[in-house]
């Protein structure tokens, strides 16, 4: 199978709420799905809260997926399920960072973020992959009970869950999948390659 992904990220404006990211996220889905030659009026997308956005004419295989966080959206159709998370590094969260990595139920991972030179960014990474995880299973019909009770042993090279990610500044976008050759086009282009699981290890170019 064909594995895709088509995503863009927009910056909100300030003081918008959480209703007003979700507006602007299925505008965003709209314009991909246009782009693809689906016309989905965005007044059709399955309201917030309801799990993953769904509009009637975003024809199998298609289908969509949708993250915030601060004022930034990333929306994206896919051939295939996939898992993507966005996440901004808070200044409160260093203060409480052994707190925040002891929850994570790998003692490797735990290991490697309390051993990084830059644990804020590590534990971002391993974050937005659980988050991704979660989506990804929910997207397959067996969604975990916790975001938590997903393992990033699943990603490769020991399990069978391919990752990619970009990290920028504050900013952590992680997508996972069941497919390695997923091609992946985003508005705007962002740097994201492939990830093997492991935290530290340099990124392969996707």
């Amino acid at each position: 199978m064909k594995a895709h992904l088509d995503m863009v990220m927009a910056q909100a404006p300030a003081g918008s709420s959480g209703a007003c990211l979700s507006q602007l996220g299925r505008e965003l889905l709209s314009q991909l799905a246009a782009a693809r030659g689906f016309p989905c009026p965005v007044g059709e997308w399955s309201p917030r809260g309801c799990g993953e956005p769904r509009h009637p004419a975003l024809l199998p295989p298609w289908r969509a997926c949708l993250s915030h966080r601060g004022l930034r959206v990333i929306a994206g159709i896919a051939t295939v399920p996939v898992g993507i998370d966005i996440e901004q590094a808070r200044s409160r969260h260093r203060d409480r960072l052994s707190g925040l990595v002891a929850c994570l139920p790998e003692a490797d991972i735990r290991r490697e973020i309390l051993a990084s030179a830059a644990p804020l960014n590590m534990f971002y990474r391993a974050w937005t992959l659980h988050e991704a995880l979660f989506k990804l299973d929910s997207l397959c019909g067996k969604t975990p009970s916790h975001v938590l009770d997903t393992h990033l042993s699943r990603l490769l090279p020991g399990g069978g869950t391919h990752a990619w990610r970009w990290q920028h500044g504050d900013w952590t976008i992680s997508i996972c999948c069941q497919y390695r050759s997923l091609r992946i086009r985003s508005l705007p282009k962002l740097s994201v390659r492939t990830s093997d699981g492991l935290l530290n290890s340099p990124p392969t170019g996707q």
